[in-house]
């Protein structure tokens, strides 16, 4: 019988799932300014730190998992307060599924721009992890699950 995550423990985990967006929550809602934009915090000599505006291809990575945050958040603060039961597993799915649906959202963003750019290699690499999210692989009996493949979508960073 599977257990259920408790609702701080779940909540820690989406974060950290989706953590990668949150580098760029503070990003400017307008459009990409045309100049560098300082990062309030300065580095370890005291000095600010110049960020680049953000290209046209983060935006939209970055639109696609606050998205994703976003719907998180609300599914996760609708779990407070209520008992262990079909409505909270329910929630708890759905939170599983938008997970699902933003990493798919996400890829299919960087299959857009790669093709653009021409880049066909990574192309093809984010579709062979769509196609792992969408029909993961089946564990033989008494194996393990398998694991990711080294470099995936799933470690972050910018593209």
């Amino acid at each position: 019988m599977a257990q259920l995550i408790s609702i701080p423990a779940l909540t820690t985990v989406v974060m950290l799932a989706l953590a990668p967006a949150a580098v760029f929550a503070a990003a400017e809602t307008g459009p990409v300014a045309a100049t560098a934009r300082v990062v309030a915090r300065p580095d370890s000599a005291g000095q600010s730190i110049v960020r680049q505006p953000l290209t046209a291809e983060e935006k939209a990575l970055n639109d696609v998992r606050q998205r994703g945050v976003d719907q998180v958040r609300t599914l996760v603060a609708n779990t407070r307060g209520l008992p262990d039961g079909p409505a909270r597993r329910a929630l708890q799915h759905k939170v599983e599924e938008v997970k699902r649906t933003t990493e798919v959202e996400f890829l299919r963003v960087k299959i857009q721009f790669a093709r653009q750019r021409g880049d066909l290699a990574m192309a093809q690499e984010c579709q062979h992890h769509i196609d792992l999210i969408l029909n993961p692989p089946k564990a033989a009996p008494g194996r393990a699950t398998p694991e990711p493949p080294a470099g995936s979508a799933k470690e972050g960073g910018r593209p």
